[in-house]
């Protein structure tokens, strides 16, 4: 048997994040553009840019692997088994593709199994690649004001005359609205978080983002992409920046906007956690404390990472950016699926043979800001000063699929901007999961 192999993170690239809209889909930039060009856009991207231009001899040809992560693999998502998107980017036959669905966790999942693939001695190179498009194959009816392709899971886990129903257990209907299982939680974590922390969190989101866009921080991860003027899908024009990136926010601004969570004693979700009065006297409203402001936007894109062994960065001259060190997944109670960063990131940890004080920076998705805080509190995170620090999904945006592998990127290029050694990257999966990577700074 082979003994594990070193595994590293060579290079990165995405595409800006658009605002998703189903409801009025011309306000998406990226309307036009199915979920597959994204994937087939950073292939192209890296394969005819990025590799060539840092002088590596690395070719298509060389790649072991390309494993493509969605969250709804249904509709225009279909990818052939992964096919689909490395053909539209010119791949030849003999180089193998994967589809995933871990939800929000689907990206990360490829890198995941990618570095299984190179430290036990299968692969030598990956493609670790995540997309979606919300726009074009949106996650819920919105009341039926759009279609949805394919079944949701209402016909089994949501319909009482169906044997698998189990609703006790489950609870499903919160399960699968995420602002509903964010609002639980909030709720469960009402003796150590308050909405004002929720608030604060997300506006600090804005205002770091905001200045890392002003400073040109994201420009050398993100590719310009042709999209089209917001509300004008005939007028085309470049996309270069992430579109929910707001300047100038307030707290204020962040607090008065509108609640879309429902308080469990109000019948957000099964079994409430607090009686009216106790929530009306813990959080001072009658209304959910989830809010448009401290949730992060349905968003659409594409992420890529480009995975190597040892003996590849050696062959094809590829400079990497970290080495990954290990991994963690793990699974919760789906009503509170916002729970899974915190186990994820301990098998990282403990596997990694390292304890929370060691990592020098994180990276929490921001799918919520009550995730990243409880994360923060029960790992123990100094989040205000080692968490997100050039801002999270709550401002960048959110394509569940393409975050994972953003915020791991963005770590890799934290860990050397700080010059520090150790940083842990993880998110919250719908369903009841999590997933987590630490990665280590080789220039220290």
């Amino acid at each position: 048997m082979k003994e594990a192999r070193e595994v590293y993170l060579v290079d990165h690239v995405r595409t800006p994040f658009s605002q998703a809209n189903p409801l009025d889909p011309a306000d998406d930039v990226f309307s036009n553009k199915q979920g597959l060009e994204f994937a087939a856009h950073v292939l192209i991207d890296m394969f005819d840019k990025r590799i060539p231009n840092k002088g590596s001899t690395l070719k298509r040809e060389n790649v072991s692997e390309v494993l493509i992560g969605s969250t709804l693999l249904q509709h225009e998502h279909g990818t052939f088994g992964g096919r689909i998107p490395i053909f539209m980017a010119k791949f030849p036959f003999h180089v193998p593709a994967t589809i995933f669905d871990k939800q929000d966790g689907s990206g990360m999942t490829t890198l995941h199994v990618g570095f299984g693939n190179i430290s036990m001695g299968y692969s030598d190179v990956v493609v670790s690649l995540g997309f979606d498009q919300f726009t074009r194959v949106p996650m819920h009816s919105y009341d039926g004001k759009v279609t949805v392709y394919g079944m949701p899971p209402d016909k089994l886990m949501l319909d009482p005359d169906s044997k698998w129903y189990n609703d006790d257990l489950y609870d499903w209907k919160t399960s699968r609205l995420l602002f509903q299982a964010a609002q639980k939680l909030a709720e469960e974590e009402a003796e150590l978080l308050t909405k004002d922390e929720m608030d604060k969190l997300s506006t600090r989101s804005h205002n770091l983002a905001a200045k890392a866009l002003e400073n040109g921080y994201f420009k050398e991860e993100i590719m310009s992409l042709k999209g089209h003027k917001e509300g004008e899908p005939d007028t085309q024009i470049e996309v270069e920046i992430d579109q929910s990136i707001k300047k100038a926010i307030t707290l204020e601004n962040i607090a008065n906007m509108p609640s879309i969570g429902t308080p469990g004693w109000a019948g957000g979700y099964n079994n409430p956690v607090l009686s009216k009065e106790a929530y009306i006297a813990k959080f001072g409203t009658e209304k959910g404390i989830i809010t448009t402001g401290n949730s992060s936007p349905i968003s659409n894109g594409a992420s890529l990472c480009l995975l190597a062994s040892k003996n590849a960065l050696e062959e094809y001259n590829l400079k990497p950016m970290a080495k990954v060190i290990s991994i963690g997944f793990a699974g919760v109670d789906p009503t509170v699926w916002g729970r899974g960063v915190v186990p994820a990131s301990k098998m990282a940890l403990e596997h990694a043979g390292l304890k929370v004080g060691d990592i020098d920076f994180w990276e929490i998705n921001e799918s919520f800001s009550v995730v990243a805080l409880n994360a923060a509190n029960k790992l123990g995170i100094d989040w205000e000063n080692k968490m997100n620090i050039h801002g999270g999904a709550i401002a960048i945006g959110n394509p569940a699929s393409a975050t994972g592998l953003r915020i791991t990127t963005t770590l890799a290029r934290i860990l050397k901007e700080k010059s520090a050694k150790y940083g842990l990257a993880a998110m919250s999966c719908a369903g009841g999961q999590g997933t987590a990577v630490v990665i280590e700074n080789i220039d220290m």
